[in-house]
């Protein structure tokens, strides 16, 4: 059926003059080209979109990098005052034969507090966090 539909078109064809096929190659070369540009415009608008939501999701990744500076900071420095005040001075590195800071009863009440490192990082995110509310408290009254 597909058989017989081509070659009552090639004979409607042929029928109206005689190409040739020199003709034909041309004629497949501009239509191949005229594809070929409708194709590339239709990928060109599609890249332009994509690029576009690349270039707004670059800057909002951005923004909220600069955003958060002030508040990782404080969280850090908070969590890292935590964490060396409660650890003992030889894991610091400081030697002290003489001197003891905490007795052994304070050192086990430390050791018997389950998850303790992550109360300590709980802690130091809840006062970054305050930090950062009140630095943005600070910025909204200027």
């Amino acid at each position: 059926m597909v058989w017989g539909y081509l070659s009552e078109f090639w004979n409607a064809i042929t029928a109206v003059g005689d190409y040739t096929v020199e003709w034909f190659q041309s004629v497949g070369n501009a239509v191949a080209g005229a594809i070929g540009g409708l194709f590339e415009s239709l990928t060109h608008h599609f890249y332009d979109i994509f690029f576009g939501i690349r270039w707004f999701l670059d800057n909002l990744q951005e923004m909220f990098s600069i955003l958060f500076t002030p508040l990782t900071f404080i969280f850090n420095f908070v969590r890292g005052f935590f964490s060396s005040a409660t650890s003992d001075l030889e894991s610091l590195g400081i030697e002290t034969p003489e001197i003891t800071l905490l007795t052994e009863n304070i050192e086990a009440v430390f050791d018997s507090i389950p998850y303790f490192s992550l109360l300590l990082t709980g802690i130091g995110g809840a006062l970054g966090l305050f930090f950062f509310i009140v630095i943005i408290k600070k910025i909204i009254h200027i």
